[in-house]
């Protein structure tokens, strides 16, 4: 499966390939590619591609950057300061319709089912999305979980008025969670499972996923810029 991944990471990057000719062939073509978080085990594609040479011998030099949450790649590769990226499609969209013709390219789908999810310790009985009305919620700005939240609701049934939501930074949301501040996080269950493994939890004993993976609109992909 990950040589899988590898590969079609590097065929992905390799198309920025086509769009240069002639002495450009020749030498290797540079492409700045931002993950989209801090570098977590879910990227080991990229770094094994780049690691057993998959770039090189497609001529290209690919410089791999820690990313600021997978909405924010769309964002940096629209500035121009990346070519390439690890993000979300809903920010793509959502691009597409405020800068139509200025949006980048998805080229590669990764999962079948994103990380979106929202974890909640077993002591508050949050089984289920209705369980959800009457609670406190706490969400980091600008990330897909808590930008997709209201669809999760409304596919739900959810009344939003019901559900206080609070905005905080990613690292804390695992440590109030953990003290009750909060009654669910609104997390990428691949980064929050081994967060609260660092923070001496079980994950799978004590805590509960309520997780958007059947909403259909809602992938995560590699993008590349207009230069293709």
């Amino acid at each position: 499966m990950l040589k899988r991944l590898c590969l079609g990471a590097a065929a992905s990057l390799a198309m920025a390939g086509l769009a240069f000719t002639g002495a450009a062939q020749a030498q290797e073509t540079t492409i700045r590619f931002t993950l989209g978080w801090k570098t977590q085990g879910s990227d080991a594609a990229f770094f094994v591609a780049r690691d057993k040479g998959y770039y090189k011998a497609e001529g290209l030099n690919v410089i791999i950057d820690q990313g600021e949450g997978s909405g924010a790649t769309v964002t940096r590769i629209m500035g121009g300061a990346y070519d390439a990226g690890f993000g979300d499609v809903n920010a793509i969209i959502q691009n597409a319709a405020t800068k139509p013709g200025e949006n980048p390219v998805m080229v590669y789908m990764i999962w079948n089912r994103p990380p979106f999810a929202i974890s909640s310790k077993k002591a508050t009985g949050i089984t289920q999305p209705k369980h959800l009305e009457g609670r406190t919620l706490g969400g980091a700005p600008g990330t897909p979980t808590t930008r997709l939240l209201e669809v999760f609701a409304r596919k739900n049934g959810l009344d939003m008025a019901k559900i206080k939501l609070t905005s905080m930074a990613p690292n804390l949301q695992e440590p109030l969670l953990i003290k009750g501040d909060i009654d669910g996080a609104l997390v990428f269950n691949i980064t929050s499972y081994f967060n609260l493994l660092l923070n001496r939890q079980d994950p799978e004993k004590d805590f509960n996923w309520l997780t958007f993976g059947n909403l259909n609109t809602i992938f995560c992909y590699i993008s590349l810029n207009f230069f293709l």
